[in-house]
């Protein structure tokens, strides 16, 4: 059985109700953590997992809140003489390995051993439950989309990371079973701020994306939490160019596949 728990789902600022956006993908035992904000090991423990079984991490891309946390999680995960892999664009694994050099947890008699997976496009992860693929999206140039197809039930999901509109998402979530994709918040704030078209995606805007791709599921992410608004709002302005089903997840929110 495949599930994706939504470990957080806000932008770089956290509310009371929502933390920094991460995933965890299950399938079966094999576990993926998708981007790394604080709190992690709370949070898997609140969900009962195990925070010592995390080994495999994807990064969408640089940005503090979305990597800010993996030198905690690799600290905690302290004497177990374990390995992680990290998966991610090149400059996101520059930084961090700078990270893990400037607090000083590249020892391996008491760090976990860390491989580094260098992603750039097309498949970079094979199991047997199912397979990933990395494409582009419009944020900042080493900002990745990652596309699982899943072999069970032959069900996709494509996850945007941070991502303004543009047709590399839309070719690549055509006909998916779920779209997770950044909503920064209504139109209205893109309006007062244009700025945010350049980095991020109204809830109007990916109505228009899902309606393009021919999406079943839409899961907006990523919200906004230093402006107003409502989750109605960003629901309504979906529904408005979509006809399929949305979802608006909640933190710790488990969605079975």
């Amino acid at each position: 059985m495949e599930r994706i728990i939504f470990l957080g789902t806000s932008a770089s600022v956290a509310t009371r109700e929502r933390d920094n956006t991460s995933l965890l993908l299950q399938s079966g035992r094999e576990k993926i953590l998708i981007d790394c904000p604080g709190s992690l090991v709370k949070k898997l423990k609140t969900i009962s997992v195990d925070f010592k079984s995390i080994c495999r991490i994807f990064l969408t891309h640089p940005h503090p809140d979305h990597v800010y946390g993996i030198i905690a999680l690799l600290h905690s995960q302290y004497r177990l003489k374990n390995t992680v892999h990290i998966y991610a664009h090149p400059e996101t694994l520059k930084i961090v390995k700078k990270l893990r050099k400037i607090f000083s947890i590249e020892d391996l008699t008491k760090y976990p051993r860390i491989v580094y997976h260098a992603v750039k496009g097309d498949i970079f992860y094979e199991s047997f439950n199912f397979k990933v693929g990395a494409f582009k999206v419009r944020h900042v140039p080493s900002s990745l989309g990652f596309k699982f197809l899943f072999r069970r039930n032959r069900q996709s999901c494509v996850f945007s990371g941070d991502a303004c509109p543009g047709s590399e998402i839309i070719k690549q979530s055509k006909y998916s079973d779920f779209l997770i994709h950044d909503c920064f918040s209504p139109e209205k704030i893109f309006k007062r701020y244009p700025l945010l078209n350049k980095m991020h995606t109204s809830s109007h805007s990916l109505g228009k994306i899902a309606s393009q791709a021919k999406v079943k599921t839409v899961i907006p992410i990523h919200f906004a939490g230093e402006v107003r608004y409502s989750m109605n709002e960003i629901k309504r302005e979906i529904k408005d160019n979509f006809s399929g089903r949305v979802i608006i997840p909640r933190d710790l929110m488990s969605l079975t596949l």
